[in-house]
């Protein structure tokens, strides 16, 4: 397949294009700022630009987009919203011009709306599904929502699918254990070094839930090689916590007041990834060592 990603130089972006060539595919890379994606021809542009989206798209059968800003970082709320919407529309509006099979993009677990708001924010219920309702109070899970509304309004208008994968906090297996053992000292009253990256109390807003690159990536080409239509978002995560807490212990402690509906024993998510699973037949295989945090 010829394979347009966008976000190319970003974490995910170089890891899903690196992955997507080596697997044969012909990769093209976009990104704002210029970088060296190996085995990837990287074009430089701006994905809010309709012309330049067409220019990219035309020609290729597949679209990977995950060039957006990653996090809530404006205190006004707008450029993150203006960004990340824009953009998303401007490459939906391209590939449904250029007869695109499938375009995959990145949602979020964010998109539920516990990770970033203000006042703590509990899932009505666990393990939270697709169904779960939106509560977010900031723009970058708006986004994410409008994202996927935009790509509900575009499947009705063209053949093209569009599959948001609500993917959680994603990273090699090294990044991963260092928050879960951030975590595991906040658990212990110690105050930490400040980590904008980190901030208090972030694992337990996420959940716990995490997921490999690597399995990440591999996800992403089922998709693209799938013979899926319409326009679906599936939630996507490990299948445990990054947790040494039994989850049940965790929810009682951090979020009191959701509903228990599934089994969450053990070191279960409490975010259920059966739809994908069911969907596509793929299921994470990357899983931290709890022995290690």
């Amino acid at each position: 397949m010829k394979i347009l990603v966008t976000g190319a130089t970003g974490l995910l972006g170089s890891h899903t294009a690196k992955f997507l060539a080596s697997q044969g595919h012909e990769v093209i890379g976009v990104d704002r700022k210029a970088g060296d994606v190996q085995g990837v021809k990287l074009i430089v542009g701006d994905i809010s630009d309709l012309a330049f989206c067409d220019s990219v798209i035309q020609g290729v059968d597949g679209v990977v987009h995950l060039g957006a800003i990653p996090n809530p970082t404006d205190i006004r709320q707008y450029e993150v919203f203006k960004n990340n919407t824009v953009s998303t529309f401007a490459v939906f509006t391209a590939a449904a011009q250029a007869k695109v099979k499938t375009v995959v993009y990145a949602s979020s677990l964010s998109a539920y709306g516990f990770a970033y708001s203000d006042q703590w924010t509990s899932p009505q219920y666990v393990p939270v599904d697709e169904s779960h309702p939106m509560i977010y109070e900031e723009s970058y899970a708006l986004s994410k929502e409008v994202n996927e509304l935009s790509a509900k309004m575009w499947a009705k208008r063209c053949d093209t699918a569009f599959v948001a994968m609500r993917f959680p906090w994603t990273n090699m297996p090294d990044k991963t254990l260092e928050l879960a053992r951030r975590f595991e000292l906040e658990e212990t009253g110690k105050v930490l070094d400040v980590d904008p990256r980190f901030p208090p109390g972030i694992v337990s807003k996420i959940l716990w839930t995490y997921l490999d690159l690597r399995d990440a990536t591999a996800a992403i080409e089922v998709v693209l090689e799938s013979n899926i239509k319409g326009a679906h978002a599936y939630n996507f995560a490990a299948p445990d916590t990054m947790a040494k807490r039994p989850t049940c212990e965790l929810m009682a402690a951090f979020h009191p007041t959701s509903e228990v509906r599934g089994d969450i024993s053990g070191h279960k998510a409490p975010l259920s990834s059966e739809a994908f699973i069911k969907t596509f037949g793929y299921a994470p295989r990357y899983l931290i060592n709890r022995d290690e945090i």
